[in-house]
This record gives C-alpha cells, structure tokens and sequence, in this order.
C-alpha cells in the first residue's frame, strides 16, 4: 500500500467517525430513539465504503502501464 493510499483512508476513516459522533449527538437530542441511531450508523458505514470504492487512489495494473509506455514510445 503506498503512502497516498494510506493517507486517504486514514482521512476518511477520521472524517467519518466525526460525522458519525456529530450525528449520534444530534440524534440523542432530538429523537433520542435507538432505531434511527443504528440506522444513521447503517448510513454513515455504507457512504463511507461507497466513497472510497470511488475515489480511492488505485495504483495502475501492469498492462495499463505497459499501453501507456508503448504510447508514450509511438509518440516520441
């Protein structure tokens, strides 16, 4: 695992526990209900891994590299 990759996940692990407590927070106030707290759980677990199947930083495969290579080579 590369170092932006580590990164990356580390920042959105972080970000989504905050959102995750800040929610947890208001959903105490407000509706005070276990219901809807596991279901802002469900909510926060499923946007987390959404966006990073998304954004993630992947690294390239072997042949993507070797056709951009040889691209590179005809244009030269």
């Amino acid at each position: 695992m590369k170092k932006r990759q580590f990164k990356f996940i580390f920042a959105l692990t972080f970000l989504s526990v905050i959102i995750w407590i800040v929610g947890e927070f208001i959903i105490g106030e407000i509706f005070n209900n276990f219901a809807v707290s596991v279901i802002w759980a469900v909510i926060c677990l499923i946007a987390c891994c959404a966006y990073s199947l998304w954004k993630c930083p992947r690294e390239p495969d072997d042949d993507e590299e070797t056709l951009q290579e040889n691209a590179k080579g005809d244009r030269k």
